[in-house]
């Protein structure tokens, strides 16, 4: 699958990082955090075809800021799947590029990033069996409201690894 996500700035990622360490005291060790959003999942076979369309919708789109106001637990079912999460304000820039995107490729788009159902989030730890109750409350106590800049797309193959293997600057 190839991941359209907006990128962010490295102080912003680096915040969120020592949040998701904070899991280590639970003894829960995470990879290395992405700082990013996830604007599109697409599972198409053309994936020359969603970049090249991806990167003229961006073209159309400048530099935007993203205000984080809290980490969460987004429960799912079963509830293996529950993910801890910092949630951004659902940005008017941000939302217009994933809503035109979603509308383009709604066919080849995940379920989860599709313009009715998209929510924007940074995902902290996925940790199956793990006590995400505990661990988020860990987490809210030392989060602060911050805002972090996005200033580049990132078109990532995601196999098990992450591989980025284009981008779009925005202007």
């Amino acid at each position: 699958m190839l991941c359209a996500v907006a990128k962010l700035d490295p102080a912003s990622t680096a915040r969120l990082a020592r949040l998701r360490r904070m899991a280590n005291q639970f003894g829960i060790f995470p990879k290395e955090l992405h700082g990013h959003i996830t604007l599109a999942t697409y599972t198409g076979e053309d994936e020359a075809a969603f970049i090249a369309s991806c990167k003229a919708i961006l073209s159309g789109y400048g530099k935007f800021a993203v205000r984080y106001d809290k980490v969460d637990i987004w429960v799912s079912v079963p509830e293996s799947e529950s993910i801890i999460v910092a949630v951004p304000r659902r940005e008017t820039a941000m939302a217009a590029m994933q809503k035109e995107i979603a509308q383009a490729w709604a066919a080849d788009l995940n379920e989860w990033t599709q313009a009715d159902v998209w929510r924007p989030h940074t995902t902290l730890l996925y940790a199956p069996g793990a006590d995400l109750t505990a661990i988020a409350a860990a987490m809210q106590r030392e989060f602060a409201p911050f805002t972090a800049q996005v200033d580049t797309v990132k078109f990532s193959r995601v196999n098990g690894e992450i591989k980025t293997i284009d981008f779009a600057e925005l202007a």
